[in-house]
């Protein structure tokens, strides 16, 4: 058997019968697409057995763990880990529509002890040992003010129905009948609210730390708000992204045109024959090139 180079055909001859052929990486594009299918198979295969996602919406500064499950495997394992929203924002553009949520979350060990810690927002997740915990949403669950005898009161918010944008409202009390008050009124986390009288005249904005001079003055000691957070494992995404890795190369490569030419020998005689696999026109200009 040899091998020599001849119009960037490799030919080869074995006994009466020679070979030429050219792009043999372009062949073993279909193997590489059956590949990648398989590998992504069991990418999929692994994360729907063993795999979870769980939403959790958690108050600012509090601790949870992960209880609430949306769906998972017949092998899954739900880790017993401790997270911590250390704190949650949301940046605003000058017109005040929202441009991101920012929710600093810590990973705590069986001790409490801070393990991991990183700032998460929409489309940047923080990863540990396996698990992705995305942000999603928010909410604004009460607030908490100071009263004129020093006490701190807590009032909670209830949104508004049927409104298209996200509106929350309160009433707190002047005397313990609750026939008396103001009503505060907040639509974003930039840290102030309205308040209102008790038959709907604007009084003013009250600001964090900042007194409303009213007949029963009070001071926004802090705004409560909550991040909603999405927790994902998926322990076959990394075998997803190598088959479709696999399945991308297999579609270059199928660009390369496999061209095939043999001659075979039978005493007298010579048969000549030819296959590709794409652009049959240029191929049979060239064949008929080749055995001239």
């Amino acid at each position: 058997m040899f091998k020599i180079k001849e119009n960037n055909y490799s030919i080869f001859q074995q006994k009466n019968i020679i070979y030429c052929y050219k792009g043999l990486i372009g062949r073993i594009a279909p193997i590489i697409v059956h590949f990648s299918m398989i590998i992504i198979l069991m990418g999929a295969i692994i994360g729907s057995v063993s795999g979870f996602k769980a939403q959790e919406i958690v108050p600012k500064t509090e601790t949870f763990h992960i209880q609430n499950v949306l769906n998972n495997g017949q092998f899954t394992l739900i880790p017993k880990v401790s997270i911590r929203i250390n704190d949650f924002w949301i940046a605003y553009t000058k017109q005040t529509t929202i441009t991101q949520f920012y929710s600093d979350l810590s990973v705590l060990n069986v001790d409490g002890n801070e393990i991991h810690r990183k700032t998460i927002f929409v489309n940047s997740p923080a990863k540990y040992n396996g698990i992705d915990y995305y942000q999603t949403d928010w909410n604004i669950l009460g607030l908490r003010v100071k009263n004129k005898d020093f006490s701190v009161s807590q009032y909670p918010f209830i949104n508004l129905p049927n409104s298209q944008e996200k509106i929350w409202l309160t009433w707190v009390s002047n005397n313990p009948e609750l026939n008396d008050g103001l009503t505060i009124l907040i639509d974003n986390l930039q840290g102030y609210c309205s308040v209102y009288n008790k038959v709907g005249k604007f009084i003013g904005n009250l600001e964090l730390n900042e007194s409303l001079n009213t007949e029963t003055p009070i001071v926004l000691m802090d705004i409560l708000s909550s991040t909603g957070l999405q927790i994902k494992a998926d322990p076959g995404i990394l075998l997803i992204y190598l088959g479709f890795l696999f399945l991308m190369i297999s579609t270059l490569i199928s660009y390369i045109t496999y061209s095939q030419i043999w001659l075979v020998q039978d005493k007298k005689k010579i048969f000549i024959g030819g296959n590709t696999t794409r652009a049959t026109f240029d191929f049979e200009l060239e064949f008929l090139k080749l055995v001239k």
